[in-house]
């Protein structure tokens, strides 16, 4: 009976310590599984990987060009292994691509305005001289 009791206390034992990493633990590896491979990127508009997080599943890596930046998402599909949901684990890093700039931009934006104002500005010359200057109800 003794033996019993004593193997029972030692499963018991166990079995509150756990066989493994927490889930904390878990998703701090994955997290800096991901803040590696993300300062392996070197800017450009393609990235991939091999490497896998803490749960075992493929890394999904996704370069989006912006205005300025190529914006580097390196995403874990966390502890469910969902797609985009509350569990993930997600990394983002930017870089300038350099194809534009801040100027540049705002020329373009600038050009569109003053289109958009001389455009205006004719139509109502248009309507003026037409004779048509009231509005239509």
């Amino acid at each position: 009976m003794r033996k019993i009791l004593c193997l029972l206390c030692l499963l018991l034992g166990i079995s509150a310590v756990g066989c493994g990493p927490s889930a904390r633990e878990l998703k701090e590896q994955t997290l800096s599984t991901l803040n590696t491979v993300a300062d392996q990127w070197g800017g450009g508009k393609d990235f991939a990987t091999d490497a896998s997080d803490a749960y075992g599943r493929p890394l999904t890596c996704t370069v989006e060009k912006t205005t300025l930046n190529y914006v580097l998402e390196v995403r874990s599909n966390g502890s469910d292994g969902l797609p985009k949901n509350s569990d993930d684990v997600v990394v983002r890093r930017t870089k300038r691509h350099g194809e534009t700039t801040i100027t540049q931009e705002a020329e373009k934006a600038a050009e569109g305005v003053s289109r958009g104002v001389g455009s205006g500005l004719v139509q109502g010359i248009k309507k003026g001289l037409s004779g048509s200057g009231g509005d239509k109800k």
